[in-house]
């Protein structure tokens, strides 16, 4: 299972699924293929797990592989926390999106479980937003009928 995450959004952008147990290395030109594919745009920089061996560039795009140091740059810790960010998603597709055990049968049904719970997290992430927002569009319009009406005046 590959799974790629857009940096700033945290959208799920591309997921594939692998039926033979591949290492990263081997899965990584596959997904940025994909994510070039769906998107339309280049990936400049990669960000891996720790646990990544492989080459260091692979289509002529830089792979960052955090390591342990106590003396590092704020530009470096930045680019390390957006590497955190995968963990947390695919942590969430495994309990909460049912991918800690696949109910569907063969190996089209381990890439349709694996699509439909990417599918299921972005439309829960897109309900949430637009939730918000209208919260704070009801806010505003309660907040201009009360503060700006002109026959109320408000004392202090």
């Amino acid at each position: 299972m590959s799974i790629t995450v857009a940096q700033k959004k945290g959208v799920i952008v591309g997921a594939l699924n692998f039926n033979n147990t591949e290492h990263d290395s081997k899965t990584l030109e596959k997904a940025l293929t994909q994510y070039t594919n769906l998107t339309g745009k280049t990936v400049k920089m990669v960000f891996v797990d720790r646990g990544y061996c492989g080459p260091k560039t692979v289509n002529e795009k830089t792979i960052c592989v955090p390591k342990p140091n106590k003396n590092i740059t704020k530009t470096k810790r930045r680019r390390q926390s957006t590497r955190a960010a995968i963990e947390p998603v695919i942590g969430h597709l495994k309990s909460d999106y049912r991918m800690n055990r696949n109910f569907l049968k063969g190996v089209i049904g381990d890439e349709m479980n694996l699509l439909l719970s990417a599918a299921a997290m972005n439309f829960k992430r897109v309900i949430n937003l637009l939730k918000q927002r209208l919260i704070n569009f009801k806010l505003k319009i309660v907040f201009e009928t009360l503060f700006y009406n002109k026959d109320l005046k408000l004392t202090f």
